[in-house]
C-alpha cells in the first residue's frame, strides 16, 4: 500500500466519526428481543407461565391487528417504522462528519480541527482591525467559514480588508476543500479599546 493511500485512509478516518455506536445499540435491542423470543418459547415448551405472551397468544395478536386497530393508527405505526428504518439505513451508509479538515501535503497526513482555524481566523481579524479578543467570533461550518465582528462605538470598520485579512488566513493553510469566507460587521457597537 502506498504511502498516498495510507494518507487518505488516516485522513478519512480521522475527518469522519464512526458508527459503532449505532451499530452497538442496534444489536443490543435486536439482542434482547430475540433473547426475549427465546425465553417465551421456552416457557410455552415447558408448559410455563408466560413472562409478556406465549408465542400462541402473539401469534393470535398478530393475526387479530387489523380487526382490533384503526386502520388509520395502523397506517401511521407502519409509517413511523419504515421512518425510523429508513434513518438507521441513512446512518449507516452515510455515517457522521468529525469538525476537522484535512490540509495539503505530501509527506504526511494532516488534520486541523475546526476550532483551531476559527481561533488563527479571529487572531487574524482582530489584529487586522485592532480590536479585542472578545470582539470576533469566528464560526466554521461544512462549507463556509462565518467571521462576526462587534466594532468599537464609534470607529469605523473596513469590512473588505477584514474579509481580505480572513481569506488570506484560511488560504495559507491549504485545505483541500476551500471554506467560503463571509466577514460580517455587527450594527452595533461595543465599548472597549
Amino acid at each position: 500500500m502506498g504511502q498516498a493511500r495510507t494518507n487518505k485512509r488516516i485522513i478519512r478516518r480521522e475527518t469522519h466519526s464512526s458508527r459503532a455506536r449505532l451499530s452497538v445499540a442496534v444489536a443490543l435491542l435486536a439482542l434482547c428481543f430475540f433473547a426475549w423470543l427465546a425465553a417465551e418459547s421456552v416457557l410455552s415448551l415447558l408448559g410455563q407461565d408466560a413472562l409478556l405472551a406465549s408465542p400462541g397468544q402473539l401469534a393470535a395478536q398478530v393475526v387479530s391487528l387489523p380487526q382490533a386497530v384503526l386502520p388509520g393508527a395502523l397506517a401511521a405505526a407502519g409509517v413511523a417504522v419504515a421512518l425510523l428504518g429508513l434513518l438507521v439505513l441513512l446512518a449507516a451508509v452515510k455515517g457522521g462528519r468529525r469538525p476537522r479538515r484535512s490540509m495539503d501535503s505530501d509527506r504526511v497526513a494532516l488534520v486541523v480541527d475546526d476550532s483551531a482555524i476559527a481561533a488563527a481566523v479571529s487572531r487574524k481579524v482582530r489584529l487586522a482591525a485592532n480590536l479585542a479578543p472578545e470582539q470576533v467570533t469566528t464560526t466554521v461550518g461544512k462549507r463556509s467559514l462565518r467571521v462576526l465582528v462587534r466594532p468599537t462605538s464609534g470607529v469605523a470598520i473596513d469590512r473588505e480588508a477584514l474579509t481580505s485579512a480572513a481569506v488570506s488566513e484560511v488560504s495559507s493553510y491549504g485545505l483541500t476543500r476551500n471554506l467560503r469566507t463571509d466577514v460580517r460587521v455587527s450594527p452595533d457597537g461595543v465599548t472597549g479599546r
